[in-house]
């Protein structure tokens, strides 16, 4: 009698669940060619978001096509559900989903990898009906629609009431508050240029943040950094909000906890993540941002055969309680070393802790402007600039997309213009550096 397949499911379509992936065909191919093994991916998208190029594809650098991937071009070998795991059950060893036409499926497992990721928080009042956010794809298209709409609203208006169109506010002193911020500043001025009704219209844009200083990740061991990040914001003209965080967003603006309210016509929240509580565990332990704790070896405590790794969990640093720092990079590393110990469980073979020691950080400020730390050694400007643009390149997990966005670059450069910038700004020439 055949014995049966062991089952590996992987909830999540992102960073985590795409390396893992890769990483357990690497080391199980041949039994998953036999059938020996299979992969069920659970997700409610059709394609893997690279978020790293969220600003160039909020300011119409790159389309959306060259950030997205296709999940069944990057998973070949696996079962792909459309759908939503709804609920948990450790001692039959199922999780439960529901699919977009309504179906319900009971998948079993052997191996449960718990890559659900993190979703924008909701905490502010205010910020579902009158606020923007560009984490989730449809937020992130209402977004980057309402820019444009904006800009082409105040162009038809007179001067005093196009100020006000373009009067913005974005939350969050960290990278992505901080990367938004730069190239949104740069990216309104590409889209004035196609209105002469604008050229004197100076755009407003306040960049909220509850500390002293932005990028308090970088502190105090890579203060250049800092400095070049403030000092280019200053040449944007962007003020700096410090030591306030918005409590509440309404149709006019931000209303900060110290009673100060900022008018604006968009505001941009990239603060706060929430996390899934899928049922079934509720019981396992959390951190004060409801991470799952894993242990060294990306294992649940007491479920020896559920894992987790990138928002969703808290995954110690290096033989400490620390949890590992949550972006991208460490959610690849994360899906790597997962899909070893899977596949080491598999053959009987002893587990390996997460022993990642890091690589770097960086941010974009603009084209040409950059922030990155490698290995400790600090780069600013165009070198920085580059070596993320080359970094985020190599980390692409489709190759295919990949030459996409090296395509929408190459038309930057070529012809000056972002290719992704819609048919009504047929005008618009965006200068390669501003």
């Amino acid at each position: 009698m055949k014995p049966a397949s062991t089952q590996i499911v992987l909830l999540g379509g992102g960073y985590v669940s795409v390396w893992a992936y890769r990483s357990l065909v690497r080391r199980l191919r041949s039994a998953i060619d036999a059938g020996h093994v299979q992969i069920t991916v659970i997700c409610p998208n059709t394609h893997h978001a690279f978020h790293g190029w969220t600003a160039e594809t909020l300011t119409g650098i790159l389309r959306e096509q060259s950030q997205a991937s296709p999940l069944a071009e990057l998973m070949p070998k696996a079962r792909l559900i459309q759908g939503v795991a709804t609920a948990l059950d450790t001692v039959a060893k199922v999780v439960n989903v529901a699919q977009s036409n309504g179906t319900k499926l009971v998948i079993p497992y052997d191996h449960l990898l718990l890559g659900i990721g993190a979703h924008d928080s909701e905490a502010i009042p205010g910020i579902r009906s009158f606020g923007y956010q560009i984490k989730e794809p449809a937020a992130f298209r209402r977004t980057k629609q309402a820019i444009q709409d904006l800009v082409a609203q105040a162009a038809a208006e007179p001067p005093a009431l196009a100020r006000q169109y373009l009067s913005f506010v974005v939350a969050g002193g960290g990278f992505t508050g901080v990367e938004i911020a730069t190239n949104l500043a740069e990216y309104l001025t590409v889209l004035k240029a196609g209105y002469p009704s604008l050229q004197g219209i100076q755009p407003q844009i306040r960049l909220v943040h509850s500390g002293d200083r932005i990028l308090p990740s970088l502190r105090p061991a890579y203060n250049r950094l800092v400095r070049y990040a403030e000092k280019t914001i200053a040449g944007y003209g962007i003020e700096l909000v410090s030591y306030r965080r918005i409590v509440e967003i309404n149709g006019a603006g931000a209303l900060l906890n110290d009673g100060q309210f900022l008018p604006a016509r968009l505001v941009i929240s990239t603060v706060g993540q929430s996390r899934l509580v899928l049922q079934g565990t509720e019981f396992m332990a959390r951190d004060n941002q409801q991470r799952l704790i894993t242990n060294a070896y990306q294992q649940i405590p007491g479920h020896s055969t559920i894992w987790g790794g990138g928002d969703a969990c808290h995954v110690p640093y290096r033989h400490t309680t620390d949890a590992c720092p949550a972006n991208a990079l460490w959610a690849i590393k994360h899906g790597d070393y997962v899909g070893r110990n899977i596949a080491r469980a598999i053959r009987g073979r002893r587990l390996q802790p997460f022993t990642y020691r890091g690589l770097g950080q960086s941010a974009s400020l603009g084209l040409g402007k950059g922030i990155s730390e490698l290995y400790g050694l600090q780069f600013t400007g165009p070198i920085a600039w580059g070596m993320r643009w080359a970094f985020f390149h190599f980390f692409m997990p489709s190759r295919r997309v990949m030459v996409d966005a090296l395509s929408d670059w190459a038309h930057l450069f070529r012809f000056r213009q972002r290719r992704a910038l819609t048919a009504d700004q047929p005008d618009a020439r965006p200068l390669v550096r501003s």
